[in-house]
């Protein structure tokens, strides 16, 4: 017997002993389900092909009358990001449907992930969880090849050339003051210096690429300022600006301390909850099994079923009318 597991057009043939860590998943999640009196939804993709894409947001709506009359909904994730306007949609759509939006992160939510936690009121993180810079991943097959990058690379190239004219202007213009060239002079002569050094450098840049990337570093920043907006933080322009722009590399580690310091509603996941989902998680990520939904309804029936077979003790009156009649048989 064969486990099939469809992701969009992805489809996952593993043996049958493999559904395993999928019904382990499950139970994790009824067990934190009544720990944190609440429902959570999980988005979960192990390295490979899986990303924050449309199956994701068509698995949610799929979903919509399990989303009815919930209180508090928490969303576990654990992902490398994938497409800003999908994980825009999802924010929402999580918000629109409950009074009180958690997310948890055990281990990784980075890129586009990061962007799907703006909204919560509170992001529950483990101890070693990290989010990520919202800059975006784009490929040019025809300059760059396969390999994805990222548009800030082009911006800090500029930036890093408008210090290096400046610094060169700065140095030539002292060097020639000082041999006895008036300040118009030493400047003139600079000026034209610079001038040739930066025009070869400059002459790489294509405004029409600059300006693309632009617009999709400008996506994820409009997508995060709203999200920050509709939970009313007092710095959401400011901090959807630091997120695109301000660090060094897309990989860049915001843990719990940077996120709380950058002023994320942050609070450290309990740590007995965080081994529960590491442990159900490991068994998803090394088998390459995603994971999008509430718990296995078969899992969650299942647990409903055993819940109502408890045996009850009946009041003393029936006990007893219930050994009479047991001895009248034969």
């Amino acid at each position: 017997m064969r486990l099939t597991l469809q992701y969009g057009s992805i489809r996952v043939q593993l043996p049958g002993q493999m559904s395993d860590p999928v019904a382990q998943f499950s139970s994790t999640l009824l067990s934190l389900e009544k720990q944190r009196k609440s429902r959570i939804y999980a988005i979960v993709h192990p390295d490979g092909p899986y990303h924050l894409c449309s199956p994701d947001f068509w698995g949610a709506l799929k979903r919509r009358e399990q989303f009815t009359k919930v209180d508090t909904l928490e969303i576990l994730i654990q992902s490398p990001g994938g497409h800003a306007h999908v994980a825009y949609r999802l924010a929402k759509y999580f918000r629109g449907h409950c009074r009180t939006l958690n997310i948890l992160v055990p281990m990784s939510a980075k890129s586009a992930a990061t962007l799907l936690c703006l909204n919560a009121d509170t992001i529950y993180m483990g101890e070693f969880a990290d989010l990520g810079p919202l800059d975006a991943q784009l490929r040019d097959e025809l300059d760059k090849g396969f390999d994805f990058f990222s548009p800030l690379d082009e911006f800090k190239s500029m930036e890093f050339m408008k210090e290096y004219a400046t610094g060169i202007l700065d140095y030539f213009g002292h060097a020639l003051a000082e041999r006895g060239m008036s300040v118009k002079q030493a400047l003139h002569e600079a000026i034209a210096g610079v001038v040739g050094i930066m025009n070869p450098l400059y002459s790489h840049i294509d405004p029409s690429k600059v300006g693309s990337y632009r617009r999709a570093l400008s996506e994820g920043e409009e997508y995060a300022k709203r999200l920050l907006e509709s939970v009313r933080h007092p710095n959401a322009e400011e901090l959807a600006e630091h997120l695109v722009w301000d660090y060094p590399a897309h990989d860049f580690v915001i843990d719990y301390e940077e996120a709380k310091t950058i002023g994320l509603p942050v609070l450290p996941l309990p740590i007995a909850q965080e081994k529960m989902l590491i442990n159900s998680l490991s068994g998803l990520m090394k088998n390459g099994i995603p994971f999008l939904g509430f718990a296995n309804p078969a899992i969650r029936k299942k647990s409903a079923n055993a819940k109502g077979s408890r045996t009850r003790k009946l009041p003393v009156s029936v006990q007893a009318a219930a050994a009479g009649n047991g001895a009248n048989r034969a």
